[in-house]
């Protein structure tokens, strides 16, 4: 009797370890619960999207809880759980070193436990990297936006000295400024040369000449000087500006540059 007694036990052993129904004393049958395989399994389906790499460490944890085989599942799941405390004298005492070494082997070893924090890792390197990803697209932004004013200044700055190198082979030849002008208005070269005699009488073609005694300014004399800012704001220092209202006054009033110049001759103004 004791020996089938103990048959029995150790068969009873020998299922738990395999993992399937046990046979209690009683005769009657409990399930198994979930073995290391299937709550590593079970940890990883949890992550889901949180963890698309690691399907290789899934991998690899599940290969060592087979190895172990489904008995020493058994004995990392009896490790991990709570114990009732001993029933004696130093019941209230703090665990023995070997105790606590014995628990923090069973964690190291663990493989749900280290399928938990391979998740954790890769769960914190994800938002490391979308940290990363936002510094990335905002300094690119910047980079955008720095770039598009660099451009905008030296295209201002481009502008800036053509207007000036214009205004200054303005002020040298003037007269290569109001040629065109006075042909564009369908006056003919003796028209031109009326305008040459009359401009160089009132100024000498001098963008800055002013008369004192009657406050008349600039290349065509306009009196006053500020009659001209109807042709532009710089009419104190741009031929341009003075040729278009002279070439203006003068088709308005007289006509053409020879009757303005002959009107000149006979008074002494225009």
């Amino acid at each position: 009797m004791r020996t089938a007694t103990g048959l029995l036990a150790a068969g009873a052993v020998v299922l738990t370890a395999s993992g399937a129904s046990l046979l209690t004393p009683t005769g009657t049958t409990s399930e198994a619960g979930p073995t290391t395989h299937e709550r590593v399994a079970a940890v990883w389906r949890a992550a889901g999207d949180e963890a698309p790499r690691a399907a290789a460490d899934a991998q690899l944890l599940g290969e060592l809880a087979g190895e172990r085989g489904q008995g020493a599942s058994r004995s990392l799941d009896r490790a991990a759980a709570p114990t009732a405390p001993a029933a004696s004298a130093g019941a209230d005492s703090a665990p023995s070193a070997a105790t606590a070494d014995a628990g923090a082997v069973a964690v190291s070893d663990d493989p749900v436990a280290q399928a938990q924090q391979r998740i954790q890792d890769l769960q914190d390197q994800k938002v490391a990297d979308e940290a990363d990803t936002e510094l990335h697209d905002e300094a690119s932004q910047v980079s955008a936006a720095e770039a598009r004013q660099a451009v905008a200044a030296a295209e201002q700055q481009r502008a800036a000295e053509a207007e000036q190198a214009a205004l200054a082979a303005a002020q040298a030849d003037p007269r290569s400024v109001a040629a065109p002008l006075v042909a564009a208005r369908g006056w003919d070269a003796g028209q031109f040369q009326c305008l040459d005699r009359l401009w160089t009488k009132e100024s000498g073609w001098k963008w800055s000449a002013d008369n004192p005694s009657s406050s008349a300014y600039g290349i065509p004399q306009a009196l006053p000087g500020k009659k001209m800012a109807s042709h532009g704001e710089g009419w104190v220092d741009d031929p341009r500006v003075q040729i278009a209202w002279g070439l203006d006054y003068i088709a308005d009033v007289y006509g053409t540059p020879c009757r303005a110049w002959g009107h000149s001759q006979a008074v002494n103004w225009y």
